[in-house]
């Protein structure tokens, strides 16, 4: 009897919290326009179009905006994890997880693979597909199971704790990837469209970059997880690609420099030095010197606390081992004009933003100061030169500055807020490049890649 009460009182309380948290949602006004923890714009309220309807896009589209801005997200998002930590529960919560089984990732032809002698390839953590943390789970070193082939097993020698869309090891959170396939093939049919679009006027170059999870974290601990392989995804997404798109393919690349700072252990992006070797591949796939590292200038910027931070609840583990944002400036001298979200237009400014006083959470920001729609960086040293038009969302920030030593312009255009088209940049400005830059995770998202898709022209 005593159980039945006690189940009947939770049931109430549950009932309770859901009718005032639907009451809640409703209230419109207070849907925010931004989130503060994940850095991000949140889903906007579609524009209607009799095509968006009858094709079905507008109402996914008010379906996206209304799950997306939930009102005190942040604040409630915060609650939950430090409950779950309280409780030690482990709710599922649907969304990109380790136990989201991803679909299977086709064969490439053998024809279409990439030569042994080049780079494979590569995959991110979205800014749009971070969830709610779940419980964490800590997880024995005997508790791991591994896969047969362990010529490559490493010892495990950190505690494993999991979550909805991470997993934090020792001192280093990961973000789960499952490959979704109709996005991924929307990825690359954006990528092809350009092609298409800009034959004769620009040459499309495309880098998916690969995420931590499959480049640094331990072979034995991601022998354990039911996650996509991001290096077959990548592969897959290239294969798709037409002879128009130059492919710079980076997976390879990123693994050879695997035991060094090339992403943060608080934060899903990838550190300025991992964007170093990115560009290096661009430069050779472009047929150009890139600038040297140590001819760099060099800043950093410490107490960085990032996603992975946020998304464990403020996990210690991660809380007592910040990163490090650090900069690298070619020595050139490049101004930087930029229109933030608000429309507001800036000009002027220096490529890399002095981040020493921002909040922990905002250091990323140092590159090319944090998403903005739309930006424009030009080398001063430069009496003429070609010009670049890199397609991104923030990923990309920690690329941009590189570029300003091999152009005169860097037009820089994050496809998720930029309400104009490539097309019409290329058209306007005689742009020579374009390269689409962007973290595999945006390719998992239909939402993204149709967005990218739109904003070619």
């Amino acid at each position: 009897m005593k159980n039945n009460s006690y189940l009947l009182v939770k049931i109430m309380v549950a009932g309770v919290a859901l009718t005032a948290l639907t009451f809640l949602a409703f209230i419109f006004p207070l849907r925010p326009t931004e989130s503060l923890t994940e850095k991000r714009k949140l889903a906007e309220f579609p524009k209607f179009s009799f095509s968006s309807l009858f094709s079905g896009e507008y109402f996914s589209g008010v379906s996206a905006w209304f799950s997306d801005t939930v009102p005190y997200r942040d604040d409630l998002t915060a609650l939950n994890a430090k409950l779950q930590h309280l409780l030690g529960t482990n709710a599922a919560v649907a969304g990109f997880n380790e136990g989201a089984k991803g679909d299977d990732i086709p064969d490439v032809p053998p024809e279409t693979e990439p030569p042994a002698s080049l780079p494979a390839d590569a995959s991110e953590t979205s800014d749009a597909l971070t969830e709610a943390p779940l419980a964490s789970e800590t997880v024995s070193e005997t508790e791991i199971e591994t896969e047969p082939e362990s010529s490559e097993d490493e010892e495990v020698t950190g505690a494993v704790q999991k979550f909805s869309a991470i997993l934090v090891y020792g001192d280093a959170g990961y973000e789960y990837y499952n490959f979704v396939q109709d996005a991924s093939e929307r990825y690359s049919a954006a990528v092809n469209r350009a092609g298409e679009v800009l034959a004769g006027k620009a040459k499309v170059y495309d880098m998916i970059i690969p995420t931590s999870i499959d480049v640094t974290l331990n072979k034995t601990v991601r022998a354990s997880l039911s996650v996509s392989d991001q290096k077959k995804a990548i592969n897959y997404m290239e294969s798709l690609l037409s002879d128009k798109i130059t492919k710079v393919s980076i997976f390879d690349t990123m693994v050879e420099h695997k035991n060094e700072y090339i992403y943060y252990r608080t934060d899903h992006h990838w550190t300025g030095l991992g964007a170093y070797y990115a560009y290096v591949k661009f430069c050779e796939a472009k047929g150009v010197q890139p600038v040297k590292l140590e001819d760099c200038v060099y800043k950093a910027y410490d107490g960085f606390l990032g996603t992975f931070y946020t998304d464990s609840g403020s996990d210690p583990a991660l809380g007592n081992n910040p990163d490090v944002v650090e900069t690298y400036m070619p020595p050139v001298n490049a101004t930087m004009t930029f229109t933030d979200m608000s429309g507001k237009t800036y000009s002027g400014m220096s490529v890399l933003y002095d981040a020493t006083t921002n909040n922990a959470h905002f250091k990323y920001s140092a590159f090319i100061w944090g998403d903005n729609p739309y930006s424009v960086i030009e080398n001063l040293d430069m009496a003429e030169g070609e010009s670049l038009l890199l397609i991104k969302e923030s990923f990309g920030n920690a690329i941009a500055p590189l570029f300003t030593y091999n152009y005169k312009y860097i037009y820089v255009m994050d496809y998720r807020y930029y309400e104009g088209t490539a097309a019409a940049l290329v058209d306007r400005y005689g742009i020579n490049d374009m390269l689409f830059c962007n973290n595999i995770s945006m390719t998992r998202a239909m939402s993204q890649t149709n967005s990218l898709y739109n904003r070619v022209g």
